[in-house]
């Protein structure tokens, strides 16, 4: 019986976590705080899938299923927001929304690794 391949040692499974967990963050922090045509507390809204009116409407659509958002949708948004304004909303909820899946993912991940081991 061989050794563990070297890929699926914790340790390095754990180094590998927190250098995508900072590269992340970072990624978060700019996509939220960082310069923009939308305020911090929007872009921060749609990536927590909230909003008001038609635009948090619309980042809940983007959250939940944005493969069916229409062309329509966004040209009634864009009566009301600029173009740069609902492109930042829209990468913003998508990362959040992408967040989301990639925190449960490796939550079930974690679960089996400790089941694993038992």
């Amino acid at each position: 019986v061989g050794a563990e391949p070297l890929w699926h040692s914790p340790r390095l499974m754990t180094a590998r976590r927190a250098i995508n967990t900072a590269l992340l963050e970072t990624l978060r922090d700019t996509l939220l705080r960082g310069p923009g045509q939308a305020s911090a507390a929007v872009r921060t809204a749609a990536a927590d899938g909230e909003g008001e009116g038609a635009l948090g409407a619309f980042v809940q659509q983007v959250h939940a299923a944005a493969d069916q958002v229409t062309p329509e949708q966004v040209s009634q948004l864009q009566k009301a927001h600029t173009d740069d304004v609902l492109f930042e909303v829209i990468v913003s909820a998508a990362f959040g929304a992408a967040k989301k899946r990639h925190d449960a993912g490796l939550a079930m991940l974690d679960a089996a690794w400790k089941e694993g081991e038992t």
